[in-house]
């Protein structure tokens, strides 16, 4: 009796064992990805921080009277290069390719004023951190954050919610 293998069961072994590899090589790669996405949502609420830091939400009696049209509300957007230079961060080289092609912008919603009126000068101020596009060689991505500000529309002092 001869002993040994056959040419078939080392076929069938052969396939198996590359079936298991290409699954375990999908699951590295979908890994790689969650981490990637997760290392720029980092990034981004980082970004975020700086952007709250350097130009944090004013009380209400130092906006005008047109919220939607303040400059220390409305901030047209930012590199995030930028915001660390204002900070006077010291960032090592790694850092500031991390924070390459990040930027921020904070804008008041548009309201009517009957709309402004009837909720009593509760406005929506939304901070939008973007990232993405030729820096990442994909999409660009974006995280909005949503806050309310109030200004007491007969001129009491307001707050933030």
């Amino acid at each position: 009796m001869k002993k040994g293998f056959t040419l078939i069961e080392v076929l069938v072994a052969s396939v198996i064992l590359t079936l298991g590899i290409v699954a375990v090589l999908g699951l590295f790669l979908q890994s790689y990805k969650l981490m990637t996405s997760s290392f720029r949502f980092e990034t981004a609420q980082r970004v975020l921080n700086y952007f709250e830091m350097v130009h944090p939400i004013p009380v209400p009696d130092q906006v005008t009277d047109d919220p939607q049209k303040d400059d220390l509300l409305n901030i047209s957007e930012e590199k995030a290069e930028d915001l660390a230079e204002d900070l006077e961060l010291e960032l090592s080289h790694s850092d500031r390719e991390d924070l390459a092609g990040y930027s921020v912008e904070r804008v008041v919603d548009e309201i009517e004023d009957e709309e402004i009126e009837r909720n009593g000068g509760l406005y929506t101020v939304r901070t939008t951190v973007r990232w993405g596009g030729d820096n990442f060689g994909g999409e660009k991505e974006s995280m909005t954050v949503v806050k309310l500000w109030w200004k007491d529309q007969a001129g009491n002092p307001g707050s933030q919610k």
